[in-house]
């Protein structure tokens, strides 16, 4: 099993972004958002289609880490996926990172706090219905992620 196709999804504020940056250096794969497909260059947020046809774009790459939500294309992407990465930080640091990084943004913070209510059992469906020939983790501290990241530094994955 080789980690050539990684999928990160989370709450906002669970490290999704900060991960795929170290994974990305470690790994030397490239790392896909999928907020830089919500929206444009104007901050104007793209239909659906235009969306999901970039994620999904994305994903029929050989070599890819694809951190984010839009959980319409959850299945492509955890189909092609050989690592499925689900960040589960307490909820109280998931909103205190979202309070710092977007200047008390009340609809941020409101997404960060809800998110396990509104889509969680979508993350929990996607780590259940992986296939034995993909490995799952569930990182819920930063010593989940050290480990993470030291264990494939090391190659031993």
């Amino acid at each position: 099993m080789s980690a050539t196709r990684i999928m990160i999804f989370g709450g906002p504020g669970a490290g999704k972004s900060r991960l795929a940056l170290r994974l990305s250096r470690i790994l030397g794969i490239a790392v896909y958002c999928v907020d830089e497909a919500v929206h444009d260059e104007k901050g104007e947020l793209r239909p659906n289609s235009e969306i999901d046809c970039t994620v999904r774009s994305w994903a029929s790459n050989h070599h890819w880490i694809i951190e984010g939500g839009n959980s319409r294309t959850y299945s492509d992407r955890a189909s092609r996926a050989t690592v499925l990465v689900c960040m589960k930080p307490p909820r109280w640091l998931r909103v205190y990172r979202v309070a710092i990084r977007d200047k008390l943004n009340f609809s941020s913070l409101y997404w960060s706090f809800k998110y396990d209510e509104f889509f969680g059992s979508k993350d929990e469906v996607i780590l259940d219905s992986a296939g034995n020939d993909v490995a799952t983790y569930t990182l819920r501290t930063n010593k989940d992620v050290d480990e993470l990241l030291s264990m494939l530094a090391c190659k031993k994955y």
